[in-house]
């Protein structure tokens, strides 16, 4: 376990030099995104703005059992599109089984990725 540990601080300080510094402070941080989301886009039949959509989202998934809950209206300014353009997008997305809105009264909207991560499944056991 602590030679797991030694890898990641290792992994972390890495990314550090290799961003020169900006990944630590308020706006810093990184987001892991799986390089088959990245390989095959074409083959899941992405557009651009979905996979930025897909990537916003994941940005927002810390842990496997806590799906994320994203203000779409933030990540529309912050993608620089209109918040229409990000609620089109995740319509899209979740009519072609890459999310699922899960709303809860009183709650922010989560959207679960299982799907994605199904896809991905499916495409790395084609391969």
């Amino acid at each position: 376990m602590i030679e797991k540990t030694n890898d990641n601080a290792k992994n972390i300080i890495e990314l550090d030099l290799k961003w020169s510094g900006i990944i630590k402070g308020h706006d810093g941080g990184w987001t892991a995104i799986p390089n088959l989301l990245l390989k095959r886009q074409g083959d899941l039949k992405l557009k651009a703005i979905e996979l930025n959509v897909l990537i916003n989202l994941i940005r927002f998934w810390w842990s496997s059992d806590n799906a994320p809950f994203p203000s779409l209206e933030k990540m529309a300014i912050e993608m620089g599109v209109s918040e229409r353009t990000v609620y089109r997008t995740v319509s899209s997305l979740e009519e072609n089984g890459f999310i699922k809105r899960v709303q809860q009264e009183g709650k922010a909207t989560r959207y679960e990725l299982l799907g994605l991560v199904e896809k991905l499944k499916i495409i790395k056991n084609v391969m």
